[in-house]
């Protein structure tokens, strides 16, 4: 019965319907090669920016639980400001991979350049509001009194840099829809090592260079970003390349590429606010429990982050290969290859799932020898065992909606999931009940598996197929 089961699980030729055949189906050893190739530098590079995040964290602990709290309430307000770009970028990724498939170079450069045009505006724009209302904005976040002035000075750094780093994933967003998941490795693994260098430089104030604490990881991160920025375009600089920055054309705004980009990027941008507004009251929420229990918070969410680089690479990969298939007229193979990653991502879940039950205790004292973090650590890391499972298969289906298109859909899901039922189910177990933190990660776990089955149950009617981009 295992050996059957499987089989259906990990056979291409069992994967896909007959009737839904358009060609031949390739064996399980070249599916699961082209898979993993696409997905294992993008793997790689969500890891070590995960694992570098990490160690940030854990340099930055040296100033203190209030020091890490300051840095980790800034993560939702900086998205939000970013929220126009990663919309936009859902839309270069996914026209980007079907004019791959199409064989159609210029169409991709059309998209690269009238993207990275589109993404300047967008985080010069909302940089410039935001600084200005850095205190409130916080505030409102649910910062407490004692990181306030130093989660303001950090955020108002990191603004700064906002526009340096959104032309930079622009470009690693059509890289990445053209299957060049190397490209957008190599940008984000010299960023990430040129800030936490920075980072050991200038936040205890090493080799000489003056101890400027948070403020030191902000400058840092600006750094970091701005290398990133030059990797990528030197990565679409080469002539002979299927993606050419370099050319007069394209950098004129044209009917066709802002149609199609506002196609996917309208539904990227209703799915962005929804869960940033979902993420945004659900960090309000934890924030409320006090400066200790929102350390707390961060380190442990700092370790899921591991198992979130696998669901993002595994999803990064189907996006691109769902995307580059529906350009060649094999939707078969889009629903192959969505099956193949989400299989390859179990795998790594179990993985991950063993070693975090081996070492997350030990992980947690990286960050934190107080009692009260590790005692909460200690009650939510079997919850964060059970999270993997779920986080790693959704992201997968998301990652094949949005390669198809089909962000209206994740938007909905988003809405529902991260922007309604999350935070009231977290406000509920948290106070009324009064489970505190561990109420909060139950309703992330809810959340999970919520969106897991609603993306599933999408995957599986097809409908994603007939979008035209």
């Amino acid at each position: 019965m295992t050996i059957q089961l499987l089989r259906k699980l990990y056979i291409p030729g069992l994967m896909v319907k007959e009737d839904l055949r358009k060609g031949e189906l390739p064996g399980a050893k070249e599916a699961f090669s082209t898979g993993f190739g696409v997905a294992y530098p993008a793997i790689v590079e969500t890891f070590f920016i995960a694992l570098i995040h990490m160690v940030n964290t854990i340099m930055v602990s040296i100033m203190g639980a209030g020091a890490i709290a300051a840095v980790g309430i800034v993560g939702q307000p900086l998205f939000i400001v970013q929220t126009l770009v990663f919309s936009l970028n859902a839309s270069v990724t996914a026209i980007a991979a079907r004019r791959r498939g199409q064989g159609d170079a210029d169409g991709a450069a059309s998209v690269l350049k009238q993207g990275m045009l589109l993404s300047l505006i967008f985080s010069v724009s909302l940089s410039a509001i935001a600084y200005p209302l850095a205190y409130p904005f916080l505030a409102f976040t649910g910062a407490q009194s004692d990181i306030i002035d130093i989660a303001v000075g950090y955020f108002r750094i990191l603004l700064l840099g906002v526009p340096i780093t959104s032309l930079s994933m622009t470009i690693s967003a059509a890289q990445r829809g053209t299957g060049n998941t190397r490209a957008s490795m190599r940008i984000n693994l010299v960023a990430n090592i040129v800030t936490i260098t920075g980072n050991f430089l200038l936040i205890g104030g090493n080799l000489g260079f003056p101890r400027l604490g948070v403020a030191g990881a902000g400058i840092s991160t600006i750094c970091g970003w701005t290398a990133g920025l030059t990797l990528a375009i030197i990565s679409v600089s080469h002539k002979g390349h299927f993606l050419f920055l370099f050319t007069r054309e394209h950098w004129r705004f044209d009917k066709k590429t802002v149609g199609a980009m506002y196609t996917v990027a309208s539904g990227a941008f209703l799915e962005q606010i929804c869960m940033r507004v979902g993420f945004f009251m659900y960090t309000r929420i934890v924030a409320g429990l006090g400066t200790t229990m929102f350390a707390a918070h961060m380190i442990l969410s700092n370790i899921i982050s591991l198992s979130f680089a696998f669901g993002e690479g595994f999803g990064i990969s189907a996006s691109s290969l769902v995307g580059q298939n529906l350009g060649a007229k094999r939707p078969d193979l889009s629903i192959l290859y969505g099956k193949i990653c989400q299989r390859m991502s179990l795998i790594s879940s179990t993985v991950i799932f063993i070693i975090l039950m081996l070492f997350g205790g030990r992980m947690v004292l990286l960050y934190s020898n107080d009692p009260e973090i590790i005692q909460a650590a200690g009650m939510i890391l079997p919850i964060i065992g059970l999270i993997i499972y779920g986080q790693a298969s959704q992201m997968i289906f998301m990652g094949s909606l949005r390669g198809a298109g089909d962000t209206r859909y994740i938007a909905y899901v988003s809405m529902v999931s991260i922007m309604i039922l999350r935070p009231i189910i977290a406000y509920v177990l948290v106070y009324p009940v009064g489970l505190g933190l561990l109420g909060g990660w139950i309703s992330f776990l809810f959340d999970q598996y919520l969106r897991l089955t609603l993306t599933f149950r999408r995957f599986s009617s097809g409908k994603w197929m007939n979008i035209r981009l």
